[in-house]
């Protein structure tokens, strides 16, 4: 490739969509990003709009371009996007309804139901049990929206549309990549298909099951009023993509088996890299992930909203206006102030339920308080929670692939940036943990799999791209093993006291619920 050509990668976050223009040797050019809008409402509700996100790619890849790349030549285009969400269109190719997004609990009811009817089968074959996520989602969407399925031709994932759009596709050829297939739960991910016979047992419409397609795979080429919208020009090839978790550890460079990664975002998300397909049907808990490219899986879980609450400590309890770096230079020195356990304070960090294992009505809480904590104390206990909620995702991992399949973990995503929380998840998971640096992993990767559609190996990663890894302190490892049990402890216990509170419906709870979803 000429050295004046570029590919673009834009990432749809849930409330900020970005965009990076990359050198075909995986260099960044330049980038921007443009803020979307998200609605909440009474009974889990949380809803984005389709079109814009299609505005908001097109705009923060003008920017990128005017930002420095202009004078380059654009080559391809890839999208990356939010995973566990998903939405409807029409035989145009245009949006039915609201994008049902992955903090939308509505689907709780179908979630313990599938869990319950056919929650080992879609274990094994999705590798990820039932959750609020795709797969329940469209289930929802028939039982209690039929006359908008009626009408539709596809369900679709957020970057999927964006792309479908761009390049002109019907509703009837809208796609879906093989990473999003784990939270689809109607499908063989270890085959990178549809299980049909398992939806229609389930009672699922598989004429608006999206056809699969490779991520690296072209699913068109930029139309006339898309190249307008773009600012890029006519017939640039786009690639179909894949999900934001994928994308993230793509760009990451994590691509072999030992490999973790974590995405410190607004979901907390770990996963360890993986030979083959292997899923957790002992527990329930871990996702397994297909990667962005073939021959390699993610076994994974995360944190719905982790990077919420950290946003929440440095607001209510640091008294931080904004969670930038000012506010993360306060909440180190708050938490370097307290040892390791947080004086036996344990924070639980599900604001918003629990992912893995599924318990949507769960909800955050703070244990242990006595007359001696303070807000410093608070604090790292939320740092800690998510780490010790890594831990036992790795813990899993161990059990089933032996005690090293774990060696090291490459941290993405703002909540990288945080020195102290790095050595936390350092020292709670046992190997080192070394941010990527200089270089959006999302963005990248979607930017790698345009290379890979155009016959472009992936780059790897400079060493100037990697800061210096954060080494576990087996002093402090120790601590974190007793920290572990009394999290477990208290988890249970949470977990089984949500579930008897809104299986006798009271009204306490019901109310709060609702309170915290309209904030």
């Amino acid at each position: 490739m000429s050295t004046d050509e570029v590919v673009v990668g834009i990432d749809l976050g849930t409330s900020v969509v970005k965009a990076g223009v990359y050198t075909c040797d995986g260099r960044l050019c330049s980038a921007a990003s443009v803020p979307v809008g998200m609605c909440h409402g009474p009974h889990g509700l949380v809803e984005q709009d389709l079109d814009e996100f299609y505005a908001a790619a097109a705009s923060a890849t003008r920017a990128a371009q005017a930002g420095g790349a202009a004078s380059r030549r654009v080559v391809g285009l890839a999208l990356a996007g939010q995973m566990a969400g998903v939405g409807i269109v029409g035989p145009d190719h245009r949006p039915l309804a609201p994008y049902d997004s992955w903090l939308d609990t509505r689907c709780a009811d179908v979630v313990d139901e599938l869990a319950t009817t056919h929650g080992e089968r879609i274990a094994r074959s999705a590798g990820c049990a039932p959750t609020v996520s795709i797969g329940p989602k469209m289930l929802w969407w028939r039982r209690h929206r039929p006359q908008v399925l009626d009408r539709a031709a596809s369900f679709v994932t957020a970057a999927g549309y964006v792309a479908g759009r761009a390049v002109g596709l019907s509703g009837h050829e809208a796609f879906i990549d093989p990473s999003y297939l784990h939270f689809a739960s109607f499908t063989d991910v270890g085959a990178g298909a549809w299980d049909t016979a398992l939806a229609r047992d389930c009672g699922v419409d598989v004429a608006l099951l999206p056809r699969v397609v490779e991520g690296a795979d072209a699913v068109g080429a930029l139309t006339s009023a898309a190249a307008a919208d773009f600012g890029l020009p006519v017939g640039v090839p786009v690639a179909a993509g894949c999900g934001d978790t994928a994308a993230s550890a793509l760009g990451a460079g994590v691509f072999e088996a030992g490999q973790g990664f974590d995405v410190a975002g607004t979901a907390g998300v770990f996963g360890v890299c993986l030979p083959a397909f292997v899923p957790d049907v002992r527990t329930g808990t871990l996702m397994t992930m297909r990667s962005a490219l073939p021959g390699r899986w993610y076994s994974l879980a995360y944190v719905a909203g982790a990077g919420q609450l950290v946003e929440w400590a440095c607001w209510e309890l640091l008294g931080c206006g904004d969670l930038d770096d000012a506010a993360y230079a306060v909440l180190a020195d708050a938490v370097s102030s307290v040892p390791v356990g947080s004086g036996g304070v344990v924070a639980f960090p599900h604001l918003s339920g629990r992912v893995a294992p599924a318990a949507p009505e769960v909800r955050g809480a703070f244990v242990g308080l006595t007359p001696m904590t303070t807000h410093a104390h608070l604090a790292r206990a939320v740092l800690e929670s998510i780490a010790l909620e890594y831990r036992g995702y790795a813990q899993i991992v161990r059990q089933g692939a032996g005690p090293d399949a774990v060696t090291e973990v490459v941290g993405t995503g703002g909540g990288s940036r945080s020195e102290v929380w790095n050595q936390i998840k350092a020292d709670a998971l046992g190997v080192p943990y070394r941010p990527v640096v200089g270089v959006d992993p999302g963005t990248r990767g979607a930017a790698v799999l345009a290379m890979a559609a155009l016959g472009i190996a992936c780059p790897p990663l400079g060493s100037h791209d990697l800061a210096p890894a954060s080494m576990p302190n087996p002093v402090a490892g120790g601590a974190y093993a007793q920290a572990a049990e009394s999290y477990r402890r208290w988890a249970d216990i949470l977990v089984a006291g949500y579930a008897r509170a809104g299986s006798s419906g009271s009204a306490g709870h019901s109310n709060g619920r609702e309170r915290a979803e309209q904030q």
